[in-house]
């Protein structure tokens, strides 16, 4: 088994938008160092003057050093098929796989971070940053910030964690495939109770502010995810650096977990969460009075400062049910908008031969009183978090009401007798049509339907 023990500086703190501008790598088999390799990179872009200051590596220095491509086939070989191994090892290990890429490599390999193995093998120390860590052990750095002087330090710093490792946690976290992509700053034990089971899982900050919310099929799968990719963004790097301990909540099904994330990021709006566009409609059936006094009935792109009396997901749903009312209720279609793409403002016509304005008006009033008169009433009984319990969903007058766990002796006769206030909640759209779509896919689990 041999290992590359790799440092690098770079020109700024995230692998997205900054470029590597000195490497270093030492190749160990355990025992002793069997190759090394040094080299300045010229990056595509100026080195900012307070990393100047730290490395002391210029713009000058770097003047006619090679570019990552034209050294990028030594550095694959020297790293190819060993572990990878270095302190804070993602930083490094982001930076590489981006320029490797960029320069036509594909490279993965096993990572192994020597601040996480020294918090296990050398417990209660006060810091374990590289400077720190090696002055208590008594291992000099000779310069510091500079990828060589780095390099040579985490090497003497690797031996002694070899030396030391009495439980064979090095090669049980090899084992794992897990830990080693877990940024150093968030506990492991957070990670390691998560289940294998359908919820949401909660990333929250230093001072317990929640910043992101997800739901799962798996959570401890999902939630490795976020941690195993290789994209460098600003943004990413943010989000990961802020994350410092990870929450859960089981849900039994994907659908709780669903409504579980939706009512949790409507509380309280976490940071890193997209903007919730996907939880509002598309279209909507509009009722408004024209000049002449008809009422007016249109299907519209939705808007949320419109009155609406129906949401659609399609325009051509909203354009159909329209159709229908219509038909059935005798409406005159010159005084109905059907949705359109290419549609440029109202169509000009004659109110000629048009029925009286408050006959007509009741003929609209009674296609409405015909759509409210449909609205839906039902329950959903499915499997709880564990045998023990059943999962239920209330979905009252076309909107949820209510969802939550009941014992599984419960018998559901009215769906009052299981709703508690703690499981009534504020629905949108998006939560309605989630309802929707699964009493639709699972007639079987649906009851108490009117």
């Amino acid at each position: 088994m041999e290992y590359a023990i790799v440092d690098i500086e770079t020109t700024g703190s995230y692998a997205g938008a900054n470029n590597i501008t000195e490497i270093a790598i030492i190749i160990h088999n355990g025992k002793h160092i069997i190759d090394k390799f040094q080299s300045l990179i010229k990056p595509a872009m100026p080195i900012p003057f307070h990393i100047q200051a730290l490395t002391g590596i210029s713009d000058e220095m770097v003047e006619n050093a090679p570019i990552f491509p034209d050294i990028a086939p030594k550095i694959h070989n020297l790293l190819h098929g060993r572990i990878f191994v270095a302190h804070n090892v993602n930083f490094d290990y982001s930076f590489i796989v981006q320029e490797l890429q960029s320069a036509g490599y594909s490279w993965k390999a096993p990572k192994l971070c020597t601040v996480r193995l020294a918090r296990k093998i050398i417990p209660d120390l006060a810091s374990y940053s590289l400077g720190k860590l090696c002055h208590n052990l008594g291992i000099a750095i000779r310069d510091r910030h500079r990828a060589m002087g780095d390099v040579e330090a985490t090497v003497q710093l690797f031996e002694t964690l070899i030396q030391r490792d009495r439980e064979d946690i090095i090669t049980s976290t090899l084992q794992k495939t897990k830990e080693h992509r877990l940024p150093t700053h968030i506990d492991e034990e957070d990670f390691l109770r998560l289940p294998d089971t359908a919820g949401i899982y909660i990333f929250r900050n230093r001072s317990g502010k929640i910043i992101y919310v997800g739901k799962a099929i798996n959570i401890k799968k999902r939630v490795l995810s976020h941690f195993s990719g290789n994209n460098g963004s600003q943004r990413r790097q943010a989000f990961l650096n802020e994350i410092c301990s990870i929450d859960f909540e089981e849900s039994g099904t994907e659908l709780m977990a669903l409504l579980m994330e939706c009512q949790m990021i409507k509380t309280h709006w976490p940071q890193y969460n997209s903007a919730l566009k996907k939880y509002e409609p598309k279209f909507g059936l509009v009722r408004y009075e024209d000049q002449k006094g008809y009422q007016r009935l249109l299907i519209s792109k939705f808007n949320k400062n419109t009155e609406t009396l129906q949401y659609f997901e399609r325009a051509t749903d909203g354009n159909q049910l329209l159709l229908n009312l219509v038909e059935d209720f005798q409406l005159e279609s010159k005084l109905c908008t059907f949705y359109s793409p290419q549609s440029d403002g109202k169509p000009r016509f004659s109110y000629d031969n048009l029925p009286p304005v408050d006959i007509y008006n009741n003929r609209v009033q009674a296609a409405i009183d015909h759509l409210f008169a449909q609205q839906q009433t039902f329950l959903l009984i499915d499997q709880g978090r564990h045998l023990e319990e059943k999962s239920y969903v209330y979905y009252k007058d076309n909107t949820l009401y209510a969802f939550g766990f009941v014992d599984v002796m419960h018998q559901a006769i009215d769906p009052t007798d299981l709703v508690s206030a703690k499981d009534r909640c504020i629905s949108n759209y998006y939560m309605n049509s989630l309802v929707l779509q699964y009493a639709e896919r699972f007639p079987g689990k649906v009851c108490l339907k009117p």
